[in-house]
């Protein structure tokens, strides 16, 4: 019955008019649509329109969450989906959004420790953003590092229960592949991180399994030519992964 109530509101959100005060934040703040099609915009757009409505959007520290807030992170989330159907990260109910990085402060024994994030994604919970961040990496589309697909991608991981680099694929040969490619790919970055040598894939993702899923997603739809490159084959499975090519967006 539940399911059947949210699928024909869905149904309504679809069947709305794009709000064209929309269009000023998804052309300006997104700057990997400028190399969609008309036909993947608008494939977007539909997403974008669901994903807005469907989430609890939460301001804190003092945000005021506004239509570009919305807008900007959804689209940078819905470009993911763009592979599959009716689906919305139906895992995640809520976003927060903070100004800017926040802080935590954990206790290791008798010591308080403080750490800075721009961002957190929690197992059946919310995700965690920084707008300052997913901002920046909206409108910056090469540089390797999206905010907003670092945490969804960790959402993604979590499907199966736990989040550890375990995701799922189509056919029986990429889920055969896919965990030794993913345990080399991550000792070679962990060695290259130890060594100090640069990367394409940021050094963060020697942080784990799931920072590197998490990393490598970052990577593939920033910067998906040379990740075909210099790491074909972990291009060709994160390819049949999302289901979907973003090199075709990526400007020459």
């Amino acid at each position: 019955m539940f399911r059947w109530l949210r699928n024909r509101k869905r149904k309504q959100f679809l069947n709305q008019a794009w709000p064209e005060k929309w269009s000023l934040h998804f052309n300006r703040n997104v700057r990997l649509t400028w190399g969609m099609d008309d036909s993947e915009r608008l494939a977007l757009q539909q997403r974008v329109k669901v994903f807005v409505h469907e989430k609890n959007w939460e301001g804190c520290h003092g945000l005021e969450i506004t239509d570009e807030i919305k807008v900007t992170i959804a689209a940078q989330a819905c470009l993911m989906l763009l592979g599959v159907e009716d689906f919305y990260f139906g895992n995640v109910k809520s976003i927060l959004v903070f100004p800017q990085a926040f802080r935590r402060q954990t206790k290791s024994g008798w010591i308080m420790d403080e750490t800075v994030h721009a961002g957190e994604a929690w197992q059946g919970g919310p995700i965690v953003l920084s707008w300052k961040d997913a901002l920046q990496g909206g409108r910056n589309e090469d540089d390797g590092q999206n905010l907003v697909v670092h945490e969804f991608a960790h959402a993604l991981d979590g499907l199966d229960g736990e989040m550890g680099g375990s995701v799922q694929f189509e056919t029986a040969a990429d889920r055969e592949d896919w965990p030794a490619l993913i345990e080399r790919e991550f000792l070679d970055l962990c060695q290259a991180k130890q060594q100090g040598r640069r990367t394409l894939l940021d050094h963060y993702g020697a942080t784990n399994h799931a920072e590197f899923f998490a990393v490598a997603s970052e990577t593939f739809f920033e910067q998906p030519r040379q990740l075909r490159t210099e790491h074909s084959e972990l291009f060709r499975l994160l390819k049949a992964y999302y289901r979907i090519d973003p090199a075709k967006w990526q400007s020459d």
